[in-house]
C-alpha cells in the first residue's frame, strides 16, 4: 500500500473511531433533559415544535433549555388565555352566565401562571433557587384552579378543547417543576 493510502486510512479509522465516543464533557441534550420528567413526550415535542427551540443547540446547557421551555409554556398559557376570551366573546354558542363567569376566573389563574413564570425566569437568572420553587409552585396552583373551575362546568363547556389545553399547560408546567428540581 502506498503512503498516501496509508494516511487516508488512518485519517478515516480514527474518525470512525471517534463517532463511537461523544465528548465526555458535552453537556446533556434535550432528550436526556426530558427523560427526567414527568411527560417526556411533551417536554420533547413542544421544545422541538417550537420556534424557540429550534434555535438553540440540543448539547445547550440545562439552564438555558429549561428557560427555554419556560418561555414555550408562556407562550402556550398565552395560547390558552387567548383562546378563553374567545370563546366568551365570539364564541359558537352563547354561553351561560356561569359558563361565562368560569371562564373568566380560569382566564385569571392563566394570566396569573404567567406572571408567576416570568418570577421563575428572573430567579433563575439571578440563581435565586428558592424563589424558582416557589413561584413555579404558584404558578402550577394557578394552572390547577383554572381546571378545577372548567371542570365545575364541563358538561357545559361548548368543546372540551380549552379544559385540554389547561391540562396540556399544567403539564408543561410540571415538566418545569421536574427540570428545575435537577438544579439543586
Amino acid at each position: 500500500m502506498n503512503p498516501i493510502m496509508n494516511n487516508h486510512a488512518l485519517v478515516l479509522s480514527f474518525f470512525i473511531f471517534l463517532s463511537f465516543f461523544p465528548s465526555l464533557n458535552a453537556a446533556p441534550d434535550i432528550t436526556k433533559i426530558c427523560e427526567k420528567v414527568r411527560h417526556k413526550d411533551l417536554c420533547i415535542s413542544s421544545y422541538q415544535e417550537s420556534y424557540i427551540g429550534r434555535y438553540v443547540p440540543d448539547n445547550a446547557e440545562p439552564e438555558v433549555i429549561a428557560l427555554v421551555i419556560i418561555k414555550i409554556t408562556v407562550n402556550n398559557a398565552s395560547d390558552v388565555s387567548r383562546n378563553l376570551k374567545t370563546t366568551v366573546l365570539e364564541g359558537p354558542v352563547p354561553l351561560t352566565p356561569e359558563v361565562q363567569v368560569k371562564y373568566g376566573l380560569c382566564d385569571q389563574e392563566v394570566v396569573s401562571a404567567m406572571k408567576e413564570l416570568d418570577k421563575v425566569r428572573t430567579a433563575m437568572e439571578s440563581r435565586n433557587r428558592r424563589s424558582e420553587k416557589l413561584n413555579l409552585k404558584a404558578a402550577v396552583a394557578n394552572t390547577e384552579n383554572c381546571e378545577k373551575e372548567l371542570k365545575k362546568v364541563e358538561a357545559q363547556l361548548p368543546n372540551k378543547e380549552q379544559l385540554e389545553q389547561v391540562i396540556m399547560l399544567k403539564e408543561l408546567l410540571g415538566n418545569v417543576q421536574d427540570i428545575v428540581k435537577t438544579f439543586g
